[in-house]
């Protein structure tokens, strides 16, 4: 005849134990894969991020190049090319005033592809190398950069991208070049003719995502107002310590300003060359 016989008490404790090491061990191993889940996502997010602003600083640069190379039947396109090229265009401001009084200028603009045009130096900000703004037009010289604020200056319709765009003509020190190399072959040398010349220019696209850092509007409108390359070589008005004006020079470009405030920020910059494409007809 078979009898039951109970486990030792010091054998139960015993096995309590193992069963709590399991668990313990099933515990941490859950931990470090939700550890490393979050990682990955973090770094699946910062991909992201970097691979939206590229292509949408580059679509910004493109979408300049194809107001200015247009097909010829489309009426619209033309007028856009022709307010661009005019005194009051990206480009044409610096071709209509001659001499060199506004090389190094920078016409600031934020891109906005969802509205019904493309440029209005009204809501453009044109800015000296001092630093200073220039009122052309209207402008009251605060409508060049984008503002968080407003849903119009985004990008696309999900509101987390905007760009700012910057064009520039260097100055004659900057650009090295050969007597007449700019001037089409063909063409009658004229500086009332802005297309007597294939003048150089610089594009500067900086997309950022507002939406991914706790920055204020006014911080991150300060950084905007920065200069988009070689910050020391540009000021701006100040007080000295007895209230006396003088110029400041900056200490940071504005694609470091958004870095410092945690933005994420990409400057494309892009050196173009605005050519006269001549045709011969027999």
């Amino acid at each position: 005849m078979k009898k039951l016989s109970s486990m030792p008490v010091n054998q139960q404790g015993v096995a309590l134990i193992v069963v709590l090491l399991f668990l313990i061990l099933i515990t941490l191993a859950g931990a470090i894969a939700v550890r490393n889940s979050t990682t990955d996502l973090k770094l699946a997010t910062s991909e992201q991020a970097d691979t939206l602003l590229l292509n949408t600083a580059d679509n910004t640069n493109k979408s300049i190049e194809q107001t200015i190379n247009v097909d010829s039947s489309n009426a619209q396109a033309l007028a856009r090319k022709s307010i661009a090229l005019g005194k009051a265009g990206m480009f044409g401001y610096f071709m209509n005033i001659g001499g060199e009084e506004n090389r190094g200028d920078q016409i600031v603009f934020c891109y906005r592809p969802r509205a019904n045009y493309f440029f209005r130096m009204s809501e453009a900000t044109v800015i000296d190398p001092s630093g200073g703004s220039k009122l052309t037009t209207g402008s009251t010289s605060t409508g060049g950069f984008c503002r968080t604020s407003k849903a119009e200056d985004f990008s696309s319709a999900r509101n987390n991208v905007m760009t700012q765009v910057a064009i520039t003509r260097p100055t004659s020190a900057m650009v090295a070049s050969r007597p007449f190399e700019f001037v089409d072959t063909q063409r009658t040398v004229n500086t009332e003719d802005n297309t007597s010349s294939t003048p150089n220019f610089r594009l500067y696209s900086t997309s950022f995502l507002p939406g991914l850092t706790q920055a204020k509007e006014s911080d991150i409108l300060d950084c905007l107002k920065k200069p988009n390359q070689n910050a020391a070589d540009y000021g701006f008005a100040g007080k000295d310590d007895d209230d006396n004006d003088i110029t400041l020079y900056y200490d940071e470009t504005m694609t470091q300003c958004l870095a410092n405030l945690g933005v994420p920020a990409k400057t494309l910059i892009e050196d173009v060359k605005l050519e006269n494409l001549l045709t011969a007809e027999k």
